[in-house]
């Protein structure tokens, strides 16, 4: 009886241990696989004066994914080769960007037509929990000065891979681009391809947003000297400096000041005033509602405006009279 015993109890021990594999083998997670795709990546947004004398710089997505058991990966054989570009962000209402491709986040190795670089397992990020792939980094060229807009690229990419997948038995399951030959001395563990074959092509398309933008460079203070009478005062002319974006309008409008009575700017010390006005070129005076209206260039651009006393006003009390006006630039 203790023989019947021992027999019936082993074939229950080996169907546990066989359930037992058999659950493990369904928790195996999904294997790795690599592919290309159509990336977009954006520069981001910048405005076009700080994109005259700066570069606008970002990591991109270079079109290549391991998706799978990534957390597996032991060894992985990458080759990304440019093979066009023309390097120009072109603009939505004209005018181009220059711009650039680096495999490394320093920004040092820069990827030209006809070259290739080359990557290991070490270079696969995570791309939020679905797979892995190389990014790629691009910098804008400084010197642009161009309207506001999106600016688009393309940049054409070939990718040759190797890929191992280590089970749970240590053993690789290669995934290779098509052409790919690797010298595998014992059939199992593979070195770097002796022939990386014809590769998979890939197309990353490039976006940058330029906004419009204006600064005032410069809005000296006027003086117009020291006089014994109102008679002698003369016109002081001034040459106030903004900058806007290239082909952005835009307009300037001077404020009434802090003591203004209809039609005169008045500058004050203490309760007296000394009654006077800004005039344009063209002589006409300027207010809130009659401004200077321009078109930018992208660069400094000089405005001239008259400064006249009120010539047929009462003498003054001496003193040191001041007016401060506020310049609006609206674009």
């Amino acid at each position: 009886m203790k023989g019947i015993d021992h027999l019936i109890s082993y074939p229950r021990a080996l169907l546990f241990m066989v359930l037992a594999l058999l659950c493990s083998l369904l928790a195996t997670p999904a294997r790795a696989n690599c592919a290309t795709f159509s990336a977009d990546s954006s520069l981001g947004t910048i405005s076009s004066l700080a994109l005259v004398g700066n570069s606008q710089r970002g990591a991109a997505a270079g079109g290549f994914v391991c998706t799978g058991s990534l957390q597996l990966l032991s060894t992985a054989f990458i080759r990304v080769s440019l093979v066009n570009s023309d390097f120009k962000l072109v603009g939505s209402q004209g005018g181009t960007v220059p711009f650039n491709v680096f495999v490394d986040p320093g920004y040092t190795r820069a990827l030209q037509p006809g070259q290739s670089a080359e990557f290991g397992a070490t270079n696969l990020l995570n791309l939020g929990g679905t797979g892995a792939g190389v990014p790629l980094y691009l910098t804008t060229t400084p010197g642009a000065n161009v309207p506001a807009g999106t600016y688009t690229g393309t940049v054409t990419l070939r990718w040759h891979w190797a890929v191992c997948d280590l089970g749970l038995v240590g053993i690789c399951s290669w995934y290779r681009s098509p052409g790919v030959v690797q010298p595998c001395p014992l059939g199992l563990v593979c070195g770097t391809p002796s022939n990386w074959g014809e590769g998979v092509l890939t197309t990353v398309r490039v976006t940058l947003i330029v906004t419009k933008a204006c600064q005032i460079v410069s809005l000296p203070a006027v003086d117009l000297g020291r006089k014994a009478l109102v008679s002698q005062f003369t016109e002081v002319s001034q040459t106030l400096s903004v900058r806007c974006t290239n082909t952005e309008g835009f307009t300037l409008s001077f404020g009434n000041g802090q003591n203004y009575q209809a039609p005169w700017r008045q500058m004050a010390f203490g309760n007296n005033r000394l009654r006077y006005n800004i005039y344009g070129t063209d002589k006409s005076m300027l207010t809130p509602s009659r401004t200077l209206d321009a078109i930018g260039t992208g660069l400094n651009q000089g405005f001239q405006v008259q400064i006249q006393v009120d010539p047929n006003q009462k003498d003054v009390p001496p003193g040191t009279y001041v007016d401060n006006v506020v310049l609006t630039l609206s674009y």
